[in-house]
C-alpha cells in the first residue's frame, strides 16, 4: 500500500440509493476537491472498490439488499483500515452500537450539514494516512532487522572463522 502524498487528490467511495443525495454528497466533495466515484447500491460498489484506489468510503446505512453496515464489514474483509463513515436518517442506537462494533469511523446525520461532512471526510483521510505510514514504517523496520541480523550472523561466522586455529580446519 503506497501512502498518498499531501498534494494528492483524494477519492471518496460514495454509496447510496437516494440518487438526489448521491449526487449532493458527490458535488460537494467534487467542490472541496475531492474525486468521487458514486455507487446506487453495495454491490456495485463491491465490484468497484478493490479496483479503486479509495481513501474513504461513505455509505448510506439502510439499502435495498446489502445495509451499509453489512457494506462495512465486507470492505473490511478487504481491507481493515479502510475508514466507513456512515450517513443515515435514522439514529438508531441498537443500529449504531453495531454499526461501531463492525468498523464504521464515523456517523452522519441526514439532512447532513455539508461542514460536519467535509470535517468528517477530512479526518477520515487522515486518520487512513497515519495508518498506511505506521505499517510502512513497520515494514521498513522489519526489513532492517532482518537485514542487521544477518550482517550480525555473517559477522559472527567470520569470527568463529578465523578465531580457529587453520591447523584445525
Amino acid at each position: 500500500m503506497e501512502i498518498p502524498s499531501a498534494n494528492q487528490k483524494h477519492t471518496i467511495l460514495v454509496v447510496d440509493d437516494d440518487h438526489h443525495v448521491r449526487n449532493s454528497v458527490s458535488l460537494l466533495l467534487n467542490a472541496s476537491g475531492y474525486d468521487v466515484i458514486a455507487c446506487e447500491n453495495a454491490t456495485q460498489a463491491l465490484e468497484r472498490f478493490p479496483k479503486a484506489d479509495v481513501d474513504v468510503v461513505l455509505t448510506d446505512i439502510k439499502m435495498p439488499g446489502i445495509s451499509g453496515v453489512e457494506l462495512t464489514q465486507k470492505i473490511h474483509t478487504d481491507n481493515p483500515e479502510m475508514p466507513v463513515i456512515l450517513m443515515t436518517a435514522f439514529a438508531e442506537i441498537d443500529v449504531s452500537i453495531d454499526a461501531i462494533q463492525k468498523g464504521a469511523f464515523d456517523f452522519i446525520l441526514k439532512p447532513y450539514k455539508p461542514e460536519h461532512l467535509i470535517y468528517s471526510v477530512g479526518r477520515a483521510i487522515k486518520f487512513y494516512q497515519m495508518n498506511l505510514h505506521e505499517k510502512t514504517y513497520k515494514q521498513q523496520l522489519e526489513a532492517d532487522v532482518r537485514q542487521k541480523t544477518t550482517e550480525l550472523t555473517d559477522l559472527n561466522r567470520e569470527l568463529v572463522r578465523r578465531s580457529i586455529p587453520s591447523s584445525f580446519v
